[in-house]
């Protein structure tokens, strides 16, 4: 199966995780990849970091890229992540992989569209190894649309940060 979480509201990443802790809940084997992340002070690693049926990976810088830091950096990480992506479904070990952010790397022109559509045809070429992705972003390149079998769009309609609240720790971190 080959999900996607999409859209300019809340919720992404949450869908994502939670996902994850329903399969590890039934002990399958998940990896969870987050594109564009790197600080390790977020709830979901350090509680998914200590889960034994899930591997936690980031695949990003500190900062947020969209800050005025080099975007060189940035872009770096986002292919290692992608060749990380590569061997862990090639690996064929996992029941679940999540491949959070990697819509918005994709979109911020870190990765490719065709990295995407290489991952997916990997993990279509598995055939005889039960193996789900779940890709998160705010866009979903049309192109990819037609190969994804779920997709679900979380829209905003109110948030707190465009009135100039700052983020909550345990809400939105």
């Amino acid at each position: 199966m080959l999900v996607a979480f999409i859209g300019d509201g809340e919720g992404k990443t949450s869908a994502a995780i939670g996902h994850a802790i329903r399969a590890a809940g039934h002990d399958k084997k998940v990896a969870v990849l987050q594109f564009l992340k790197g600080r390790t002070n977020t709830g979901e690693y350090k509680y998914l970091s200590k889960h034994p049926s899930i591997e936690l990976y980031l695949a990003g810088e500190a900062s947020f890229v969209l800050d005025k830091t080099p975007k060189e950096p940035h872009a770096k990480k986002a292919r290692d992540g992608i060749a990380l992506a590569k061997k862990l479904i090639a690996s064929g070990k996992y029941f679940l992989i999540v491949f959070d952010e990697i819509l918005d790397a994709q979109a911020a022109g870190l990765i490719s569209i065709k990295d995407i559509e290489d991952i997916i045809n990997m993990v279509v070429a598995q055939n005889n190894v039960i193996m789900h992705i779940i890709l998160t972003g705010r866009v979903l390149p049309p192109e990819l649309s037609s190969r994804i079998d779920l997709i679900t769009q979380m829209k905003k309609i109110k948030h707190y940060f465009d009135m100039g609240d700052k983020g909550i720790e345990g809400l939105d971190w």
